[in-house]
């Protein structure tokens, strides 16, 4: 028996083949020793090169390489079925990869032959390839065996029952894995799951077992999992579609409280109260509001969401609505490693969120896609999804529309879909947003593709009335066949104290600073809002020359501008803001002590809103709003700008029908649109083309004139802005990027660089590591 992976290597033939979209081979690779054969492109491959490479394989007692059971092999069978090497037994690295690293159980297969990343696969490399994979899987299996677990042991016995694995036994045992059979197999298997899942199922699969119910060879997936279980553990996709089971079996196991006060595993992974004390710092919920028969409505709505039912819950802004989802996504990364996804209408809450609970939990396991990120920090953010580091995930609607999320995202289990702010999804609601209902579309067409079933939807506001939230409920049962509780917790918030100034419209500045040096008691902060950009700035100008320390917030600022004068404000620097609503769902900071409506408010359900921004942390806050006849008419005028003609929708209509030239498929930008000769619209008149534009798409979409699909990323080209390699360690090492991650961007800029070839065209995914470095 071979000591090393070296001398069991020289027993395998290595092989691997290339594909075309017709099914027919066009490349093969193969190793045995120090004998390579190469049949490249261009050249027809038939029973005869095949004869050949049999011949070669003659030699070996093994067949490995990568994903060879699925591809490779049924490949060749189709070609020439006579093959002898079809009947050796297979290695497949892709099968020993999630048991060998459980944690992170990707294959990376770096092709270092490879400079650029679409240029031609060499097979004989990747045949090579595949075996330095498999010697570092070697490794790890020793290591496991050297560190005394059972879970290389329960990989044999399952691989020796499955005829198909032979070969990936028969390795094991090369690495001196000892073999279990029978009852010494299952007893193993029962004492590996004991306080790992619930006790109940683990009787309930482990009889299944013994009386021949289950396939063994998915069993060792769901050891592998389960040996790093409550960490950054991800079922790769290839598992969930190939073994099904698995998923199955571990939801069983793990997801279905038993209810016995004998369970260990139940009574603390399905016990809100634990996870509320141990990572919160709670010792109870919160007493208000309360159900019908005087329970916390805080709890009952964690337990239903932690069980994974789907809801429509309305709480007081203030009421610890966060807490409602954010526990139980937690609970479901601790069980499952799910991924809760968050969507979430404002980029300022996202970040507040994140930041809070990072801070609250002393968990890292949260993180937001938005486009205050640089694409660098975004490639993190995408990578830690993958690898399982992230449990909790806030994104904007529109991000469902991106392809590299979309892709991301499939890596992983999608624990419940969470919707921050519900109120938006209804064309009734006060801040609707067009890209909120093509979310709802996009789960379902998700779990489609993904074969799996629908998670668990939930929906949180402050603000729904009746009609929006009756719209909701519908919508979803309609569309994704779901069933939705419910939970009423009012509006009211009986630490504010109301009140509305009638005044001059020349004395508003002037009431505003009085206010502020009567009312203003630091070091409590302030929130004033305006209707118009202008009027913030006018107003904080005022407020500056008067000795406070204020600055004005709108949609208009940089991202940067933005990110700034919020860290102030909640870091305390900043004690005063005046804001457009753009700064109104994306404040959580416990302290705001006055909120002051310098112009009233589009609507009641802003006006409560923004209003709710006070008194966070249930100590009495005041909201007063200043009165003027003059701001009726304002607020007409602002409502009448927004709104969206009929004859502006049938134009943008004619746009697109006249881009798409009678194909099925057009894309395009905002700016392309609004300049077809055919569309009869000024674009100097627009400052908000682009909202207009998607408010009109997903008018035309719910009427069945079009649908819109995902974004389409575009080719751009790259020029280094950098003159050496110095110089860009020294721009990466201010990004505050893991060492893993610099690295890998260093090393595509020495690879341009020293190819000659700065002007070369870039994907996105590729401009996420070097924007930074090169202008596009």
């Amino acid at each position: 028996m071979p000591k090393d992976s070296g001398g069991f290597l020289k027993r395998c033939f290595l092989f691997d083949i290339e594909i075309n979209e017709n099914n027919e081979i066009y490349s093969l690779g193969a190793v045995l020793g120090g004998q390579q054969v190469l049949i490249e492109p261009g050249k027809k491959i038939g029973k005869r090169q095949l004869a050949d490479v049999d011949a070669l394989a003659s030699g070996a007692d093994f067949i490995l390489g990568h994903n060879i059971l699925a591809h490779d092999i049924p490949s060749l069978a189709q070609v020439a079925p006579e093959l002898r090497l079809l009947r050796k037994p297979a290695i497949d690295t892709l099968y020993l990869s999630p048991l060998a690293y459980p944690e992170n159980p990707y294959h990376r297969l770096v092709k270092d032959y490879q400079l650029v990343r679409d240029s031609v696969n060499n097979p004989a490399q990747d045949a090579k390839l595949a075996g330095r994979v498999f010697a570092e899987q070697w490794q790890a299996f020793v290591g496991q065996l050297a560190q005394g677990a059972d879970a290389p042991l329960l990989y044999r016995g399952f691989f020796h029952l499955d005829p198909r694995l032979q070969g990936l036994s028969a390795a094991l045992f090369s690495m001196g894995v000892p073999l279990l059979e029978g009852d010494d197999l299952l007893a193993t298997f029962s004492r590996f799951l004991q306080e790992k899942v619930c006790e109940k199922a683990r009787k309930h699969w482990v009889d299944h077992i013994f009386d021949g119910q289950t396939a063994f060879s998915p069993l060792s997936y769901v050891t592998a999992w389960l040996s790093v279980a409550g960490g950054n553990s991800v079922l790769p996709p290839w598992v969930r579609h190939h073994f099904p089971e698995v998923v199955s079996m571990l939801h069983q196991l793990r997801e279905c409280p038993c209810g016995s006060p004998k369970c260990n595993y139940c009574n603390r992974n399905h016990n809100p109260r634990i996870f509320l004390q141990d990572f919160f710092g709670f010792d109870d919920f919160r007493p208000t509001p309360a159900t019908v028969d005087n329970k916390s409505l805080q709890e009952e709505i964690v337990k239903a969401a932690a069980a994974n039912a789907s809801l429509f819950a309305t709480l007081p802004t203030g009421g610890g609505k966060s807490l409602c989802y954010l526990l139980p996504a937690l609970m479901r990364y601790q069980r499952r490693n799910a991924l809760t996804i968050v969507i979430s209408p404002l980029q300022a809450l996202m970040k507040d969120q994140v930041d809070n609970f990072s801070r609250q939990t002393g968990t890292g396991i949260a993180a937001a896609l938005s486009g205050m990120l640089t694409l660098p920090e975004r490639g993190v953010v995408l990578e830690g999804i993958r690898l399982g580091d992230i449990g909790i995930l806030y994104v904007s609607p529109e991000q469902l529309r991106n392809k590299s999320f979309i892709n991301t995202i499939r890596q992983r289990e999608i624990g419940a879909w969470i919707f921050d702010e519900a109120h938006c999804l209804s064309k009734w609601g006060h801040d609707f947003r067009p890209d909120y209902l093509y979310s709802v579309r996009f789960i379902r067409e998700f779990a489609q593709k993904e074969k799996s079933s629908i998670p668990p939807v939930q929906c949180f506001t402050a603000t729904a009335k009746k009609d929006v939230k009756s719209e909701i409920i519908d919508m979803f049962r309609r569309e994704l066949g779901l069933k939705i509780m419910q939970f009423e917790g009012g509006h009211e918030r009986s630490n504010l104290i109301y009140e509305v100034r009638p005044v001059d419209p020349y004395d508003k500045k002037q009431t505003v600073l009085e206010l502020l040096r009567v009312r203003y008691q630091p070091p409590g902060s302030v929130v004033i809002y305006c209707a118009r950009r202008k009027g913030t700035e006018d107003l904080a100008e005022f407020l500056q020359v008067e000795g406070f320390v204020v600055e004005a917030f709108h949609a208009g600022l940089n991202p940067v501008e933005k990110k700034r004068i919020q860290d102030a404000f909640i870091a305390g620097d900043t004690p005063v803001i005046c804001a457009t609503n753009a700064f109104g769902m994306g404040i959580d900071k416990d302290d705001v002590r006055l909120v002051i409506h310098y112009d009233i408010p589009g609507s009641l359900e802003n006006y409560l809103q923004e209003a709710g921004r006070a008194g966070r942390d249930r100590d009495e806050a005041e909201c007063i709003l200043i009165f003027t006849d003059q701001d009726i008419e304002t607020q007409f005028t602002l409502s009448s700008m927004s709104r969206l003609t009929r004859r502006e929708i049938a134009q943008f209509l004619r746009g697109l029908r006249y881009a798409a030239k009678g194909e099925e498929q057009v894309v395009l930008t905002t700016g392309e649109l609004m300049r077809q000769e055919v569309v009869d619209l000024d674009p100097d008149e627009y400052q908000d083309a682009d909202t207009r534009v998607r408010t009109a798409v997903s008018w035309l979409e719910r009427g069945g004139y079009l649908e819109r699909n995902e974004n389409n990323t575009r080719v751009f080209q790259g020029t280094p802005l950098v003159r050496n390699l110095d110089e860009a360690r020294e721009k990466i090492a201010k990004l505050d990027l893991p060492r893993r991650q610099q690295e890998r961007w260093l090393a595509i800029l020495a690879a341009l660089m020293e190819n000659g070839t700065p002007n070369r065209g870039f994907s996105a995914d590729e401009l996420a590591g070097l924007s930074a470095l090169s202008k596009t």
